[in-house]
């Protein structure tokens, strides 16, 4: 992308916003795409309670086990009917597309996002999850990884290894993302400046909390404020 250079490996998965300049620079293996139409999510997401905000998602490498299963029963149920597409075929897929639709907003990183619901990690790996709960609870701490991996009863080297293996990030990048989405309802309700905003939700500088907004959101907090007032 025009900010940086993302590698996707297994199960992991990007989501484009509209007109979000992109090209892929090589691909090994197979390649699942979709596109939705962004009115059908903002629809979906005001069927489910979420805010009248078009829906904006971050430029953020993702996996959730959710989200693979899913794929992977529709490209297994595609791949046995495709040399018969019928119209049962085109019904399953609009189904499917309104599940995959509900599961973006539900579990992934936007502008919509209130809370980062981690439930579907709860059984895929128990310790990761334990680690996931006490960085929620207590996400303004300045943590280290010894403090993490204490938690997850590992080897801080295992863990670090373990927690990018299941969620895609390092341990501290998924760290930073949280405080990112805890930030986002001061931004958008609230008229606390935004470096009050940054140190309160655990940023050690207001300057670390716009380089990784931009990063995501490809606008500074105060930019994107604007534009939401």
């Amino acid at each position: 992308m025009k900010r940086k250079d993302f590698a996707l490996s297994k199960e992991q998965f990007m989501i484009f916003n509209p007109y979000e300049e992109h090209k892929q620079l090589s691909i090994e293996n197979q390649k699942f795409l979709i596109e939705l139409n962004p009115l059908f999510l903002n629809e979906i997401a005001n069927s489910i309670n979420y805010n009248n905000y078009d829906i904006q998602f971050a430029n953020s490498i993702h996996k959730n086990p959710y989200i693979t299963q899913w794929a992977l029963f529709v490209n297994e149920y595609i791949s046995m009917y495709k040399e018969n597409i019928d119209n049962s075929v085109a019904l399953f897929l609009d189904h499917s597309f309104s599940q995959l639709a509900i599961l973006l907003i539900k579990n992934t990183v936007g502008l919509h996002t209130q809370a980062w619901s981690i439930n579907s990690f709860k059984t895929i790996s128990p310790l990761i999850y334990k680690v996931m709960e006490a960085m929620m609870e207590d996400y303004k701490r300045q943590w280290t990884l010894d403090e993490m991996a204490v938690i997850s009863n590992l080897s801080k080297y295992q863990f670090a290894h373990l927690y990018k293996e299941i969620t895609g990030l390092s341990p501290y990048s998924w760290l930073q993302v949280y405080r990112i989405i805890r930030s986002q309802e001061d931004l958008k309700k609230t008229d606390k400046n935004i470096l009050d905003i940054a140190l309160d939700c655990g940023f050690s500088s207001v300057s670390v909390y716009n380089q990784l907004f931009k990063r995501l959101y490809g606008d500074t907090p105060g930019t994107l404020r604007k534009k939401l007032t």
